[in-house]
């Protein structure tokens, strides 16, 4: 059965980053007669501009009441049943309301708003690992200036926020003094901050554990690593490949484990700095990950199993993989892709 026979149609947000804009593209793949609503709050963002697809605007998620009421208007005009969110942010604003908007008819693949928070707090998500016993890189979470003397995680650590998207505030300081002129400033340009040893290793050496849950039952996982980033001392992927290794698989759904019961989308950032050290937790990204794209070229297409399951198909077409799933090998890269664009976009002047 073809998705547009299941829903009639799907809003994706935050199509202006890969995990939008590829959530997107395998939608279309998967069916290229299902309605979609992409939408972003940024009138340039690439993904309004896919073929196929319908673009509408929306608020930041900063203002809660503001993009509730936007993303509801969008569902109502356009006769959508399902939201897929491309960003943490937007993803918290709609899960205190998920439970209630699906009560209408309105599916939402978010968490409850408590599991949600693991995946935008690091602190909170880093407390809760330890108390699992789970591995993680020394952390340290000051209160004050005074409690940075007690690191003993050796330099250069990482000074991080613990609410942050990709790069955003984190500095790597070289030595004590560095911390503690870096600490207040961090703190005032991004929120409480932490302190954590660097695991060495390059961006190779970052593994992506993505997941697909149905009310705390897992439906898939995959597995990628980073081959490259920009810029090269870490931030946003640029090509990457898929991996198979049951160990590592198996570290990243017991940080799930631990702090669920998830639905629809996580993802879990662990880093192996060589085949016989253990994985250390970095973070949680309740979303699409950002090479969920590369896992539909590899033949398993995530979001098609997202849609399939909130519309309540009983067999997924015979494609549940198991949890190690069946994705061939495949790498990719990431490149500019020129696209030209009407000259009376909505929201340019």
């Amino acid at each position: 059965m073809m998705l547009h026979e299941l829903s009639t149609g799907v809003l994706v947000t935050g199509v202006g980053a890969p995990p939008g804009l590829g959530t997107v593209r395998s939608l279309r793949l998967a069916d290229s007669e299902l309605k979609i609503v992409a939408a972003d709050l940024n009138p340039l963002a690439a993904g309004l501009f896919e073929p196929g697809v319908e673009a509408r605007l929306l608020p930041a998620a900063s203002d809660a009441d503001a993009y509730r009421a936007a993303v509801r208007e969008i569902c109502k005009t356009h006769r959508l049943d399902i939201i897929i969110p491309g960003s943490e942010a937007e993803a918290a604003v709609l899960a205190p309301v998920a439970r209630e908007w699906e009560r209408e008819g309105l599916r939402v693949p978010v968490p409850d708003p408590e599991v949600l928070r693991f995946g935008i707090d690091k602190g909170l998500l880093l407390t809760r690992i330890a108390e699992a016993g789970l591995p993680l890189p020394r952390t340290l979470q000051p209160d004050t200036p005074a409690d940075l003397d007690s690191w003993d995680g050796g330099f250069p650590c990482v000074l991080k926020p613990r609410c942050s998207r990709g790069a955003r505030g984190v500095s790597y300081p070289a030595d004590m003094a560095t911390l503690k002129r870096d600490w207040p400033q961090t703190i005032a340009e991004h929120g409480p901050s932490l302190v954590q040893q660097r695991i060495p290793g390059g961006p190779e050496t970052i593994y992506t554990i993505g997941t697909l849950w149905n009310r705390g039952e897992l439906v898939v996982s995959t597995l990628h690593r980073k081959l490259q980033t920009n810029p090269p001392s870490g931030g946003a992927a640029i090509a990457g490949e898929t991996v198979v290794d049951a160990s590592l698989t198996e570290a990243g759904l017991a940080v799930l484990r631990a702090t669920g019961p998830w639905h629809g989308l996580a993802a879990v950032e662990l880093k192996r700095p060589d085949a016989d050290a253990p994985p250390y937790l970095l973070e949680i990204n309740p979303r699409m990950w950002g090479f969920g794209y590369l896992m539909t070229l590899a033949g398993l297409n995530v979001p098609d199993l997202l849609v399939r399951m909130l519309a309540g198909a009983e067999h997924l077409d015979g494609h549940i993989p198991s949890t190690i799933p069946p994705y061939a090998p495949m790498r990719m890269v990431r490149s500019w892709q020129d696209v030209a664009i009407p000259l009376d976009v909505e929201g340019i002047t």
